[in-house]
């Protein structure tokens, strides 16, 4: 008998036992403590190893190595070189059966002069043992990859003839292990580099917020912008407006797309100044017909009209000494403008049904999402109101011209909703971020804000944010962005981070520019940046370094 082992059926009992047990491994040295010992049962082998392929795939390095009453590392056995001048190295007994693929078995290493056992030989010559049988398995993976070889070995004994050289009716059954064992290794790898992503990303979340904090505090001096997420060109130019006029007490006009986060402006604005231990009085002006705006703004006087049983005082009295925030300004009726124009000018208001003015001390913001340019000249917009407001003018930049601050804000509001609805969520699932990088955000933060809402409160517990959580107009995007991605091969991830972006703002570039054969202006305007912009994210992620194309830009 050539081997130990039980009957066929009792064989293969113990394999699917075996099997089910690497399964449920997650801890690379754990697995191969298993993986070693469960070979070493099946087939009464005195040493097991494992060698697993570097990253580069040029060397195989030990792994493991396990006698009876000793398991680590051997000193005595140097990596093996896959190549040697620039050839396949199929002299070496690994090398070659790792090029081979296939499972080797040796009764006697003495009858294969032709491989190089030198490892074997000094192995043999250090610890006083006589190696005699060999068993070497290739790991190969569901994917037919060599990542690693299984070694077994068997001393030389004149009184026995056991060897790791199992039956032909056998020999199935250990190479199907060497297979579970390889997916085994493969499926513990992709959990340690995910683990590992996602301590890099939560690392460079963190700095990327540190970033934004200190970018904000460099810009504002004293003042701490903190409520508004924004690290883009676009939104530092509205942080170094913000400083210069927060002490000023000229009128100011936000104007900007509907859900741009216009009113968190007029918030800074106010609370940053020497105004902010004052009222901030909202009112948005589409939002009331123009009699009872008229009232709300100007307050009223008892039997000013029906109803009116008591004096009110108004809102831009009760913003004394504040600040008054007019939303929607471009949809205040004529008339009021009139009105309006009579406070900006003197300061001052008269309620309706009062005879006397009233001073006030105040501030007044007003925002728009209206081109008043064009309701000037269609007579919707008095002229001389619109230059009376925009002393200061401030421009909000849509959510798609300052791309790069969506990872804060996708990250923002993954981990409000989360707090708010109490749920553990993983984060988000690679196409689901690519998905949400590569929109447009008609409807700008408020948008975003409502689709991470919606993602958080239809994904499970502990689970990732997936696809199928999104508005359904988001996945026709999804035709436009890697195979790999769609297919779920990329580790899932948390959040959003720096360098996961970045990652994927340096292959979205690269395929854009391979798509458009080198021409820059025109990928510039398929990614929705400037070509300035483009031609410094090439040079910054080394691009230009590294493609070729068929036609280059002049």
């Amino acid at each position: 008998m050539s081997m130990k082992l039980n009957d066929p059926p009792g064989t293969v009992a113990e394999f699917i036992s075996i099997a089910t047990a690497l399964a449920s491994k997650k801890n690379l040295n754990e697995l191969l403590h298993d993986i070693v010992s469960s070979a070493r049962t099946l087939t009464c082998a005195d040493i097991g190893m494992v060698y697993l392929l570097d990253q580069a795939k040029r060397h195989l390095h030990l792994e493991l190595y396990q006698r009876q009453g000793l398991e680590g590392r051997s000193h005595k056995f140097s990596p093996v070189p896959l190549y040697q001048n620039q050839e396949r190295n199929m002299r070496h007994y690994l090398a070659y059966g790792a090029f081979a693929g296939t499972s080797r078995y040796m009764a006697n290493i003495d009858d294969y002069s032709t491989f190089d056992f030198q490892d074997l030989v000094r192995h043999d010559r250090e610890t006083n043992y006589r190696s005699r049988s060999l068993a070497v398995l290739p790991l190969r993976n569901h994917e037919g990859i060599t990542v690693g070889m299984l070694v077994l070995i068997n001393m030389r004994d004149p009184q026995s003839d056991i060897t790791v050289v199992p039956p032909d009716h056998l020999q199935g059954i250990i190479e199907a292990f060497a297979c579970q064992a390889a997916v085994a290794i493969s499926n513990v790898h992709l959990l340690e580099e995910n683990r590992h992503l996602i301590s890099v990303l939560d690392q460079a979340n963190r700095r990327l917020i540190s970033e934004n904090t200190s970018l904000r505090t460099s810009l504002s001096g004293r003042y701490d912008f903190s409520a508004i997420i924004g690290v883009s060109a676009a939104m530092q130019k509205v942080f170094g407006l913000l400083e210069k006029i927060i002490d000023a007490d000229a009128t100011v006009l936000i104007h900007g797309e509907t859900g741009t986060g216009k009113e968190l402006i007029a918030q800074a604005l106010h609370y940053h100044s020497a105004r902010g231990k004052y009222p901030l009085v909202v009112q948005n002006c589409a939002a009331l017909p123009e009699n009872l705006l008229e009232s709300e703004l100007f307050g009223y006087k008892k039997g000013a009209f029906s109803g009116a049983n008591a004096d009110k005082k108004g809102l831009i009295e009760q913003a004394h000494h504040g600040t008054l925030f007019l939303d929607e300004i471009g949809d205040m009726p004529l008339a009021l403008q009139a009105k309006l124009l009579r406070v900006l000018q003197e300061r001052t208001i008269r309620p309706l049904g009062g005879l006397d003015d009233k001073q006030v001390d105040i501030r007044v913001v007003a925002a728009t999402h209206c081109d008043l340019q064009r309701k000037i000249t269609d007579g919707a917009f008095r002229e001389d109101l619109y230059y009376r407001l925009s002393v200061f003018p401030i421009p909000l930049p849509p959510l798609r011209e300052r791309r790069d601050d969506l990872p804060a804000l996708l990250q923002h509001y993954v981990q409000h909703f989360i707090a708010h609805y109490r749920k553990s969520t993983a984060g988000l699932a690679p196409v689901v971020l690519e998905l949400l990088m590569r929109y447009d955000y008609p409807g700008n933060i408020r948008e975003l804000r409502n689709i991470v809402e919606r993602c958080v409160i239809l994904c499970e517990p502990g689970g990732h944010i997936l696809p199928e959580h999104l508005p359904e107009h988001l996945l026709d995007l999804r035709s436009s962005i890697s195979t790999s991605v769609v297919t779920g091969r990329e580790p899932l991830l948390p959040g959003n981070l720096r360098e996961a972006v970045e990652a994927y703002e340096s292959t979205l570039i690269q395929s854009k520019l391979a798509a458009c054969h080198g021409n820059q202006t025109r990928a510039a305007g398929e990614l929705g940046i400037a070509r300035r912009t483009l031609i410094e994210k090439i040079n910054r992620y080394g691009i230009n370094k590294d493609m070729r194309f068929a036609t280059s830009e002049v």
